[in-house]
């Protein structure tokens, strides 16, 4: 029900709490209320997140400095880099200020403006660097659980992490003949993905853990 057309018949109220519990929610309610980054902002921040990392021999890795380095290069405006600050804290589980870029990016991308199915879309095309067009049963994994983590982190009922697995496996089961050895195109999934109930729960700000809860 997510992304079908509304009816023209629905009043405008309807149409509105739909609007903002589908194409304009897909979690991070709290952080998208106070942030104004666009799609073009963070397919730059992407490519300035890998450069500094290839230029430190470090593929998926940025240091703080690094990061702020990044966003500066950018023009991410004050405020949103506050925000962003404070999730680089967040996602940097060892205290060694260092985190992965790409669960960092992947995190974000509900930020976006668009459908679920664009915004869903969009963090694997963050995720996709070569641009094959094929996800992994580990990488999907690591997509959705980056999504629900940051998603956690600002205030949003999220997913448990067996939920997650449970979502990636009946995936799989339907999509690849192969366990996931040589990847699903992720483009031909999204639609399922969606309409899967564990997502459907997600977007709908109904999944079961908080944060400081036990996944």
């Amino acid at each position: 029900r997510l992304d079908k057309p509304r009816d023209p018949l629905a009043s405008a109220k309807d149409g509105k709490r739909d609007q903002l519990r589908g194409a304009n929610r897909m979690a991070i309610a709290a952080m998208s209320n106070v942030t104004s980054i666009e799609k073009r902002e963070l397919l730059q921040m992407q490519k300035s997140f890998m450069e500094i990392a290839q230029r430190q021999g470090n593929p998926n890795t940025l240091t703080k400095d690094e990061f702020a380095e990044a966003l500066e290069g950018v023009g991410i405006v004050e405020s949103d880099s506050e925000i962003l600050d404070r999730l680089f804290i967040m996602l940097d589980k060892t205290g060694d200020q260092q985190i992965n870029f790409r669960e960092f990016i992947c995190g974000i991308a509900p930020l976006i403006t668009g459908t679920v199915t664009e915004k869903l879309g969009f963090a694997f095309e963050l995720y996709d660097m070569d641009g094959s067009g094929v996800v992994k049963k580990a990488e999907m994994n690591f997509i959705l659980r980056s999504m629900n983590d940051t998603a956690s982190y600002f205030g949003d009922p999220v997913m448990t992490q067996d939920q997650i697995a449970i979502l990636v496996d009946e995936i799989y089961e339907k999509f690849d003949d192969e366990e996931g050895a040589s990847g699903i195109n992720y483009k031909d999934t999204l639609d399922t993905v969606i309409q899967h109930p564990i997502l459907v729960s997600f977007i709908k700000a109904e999944g079961p853990v908080r944060y400081g809860q036990s996944k």
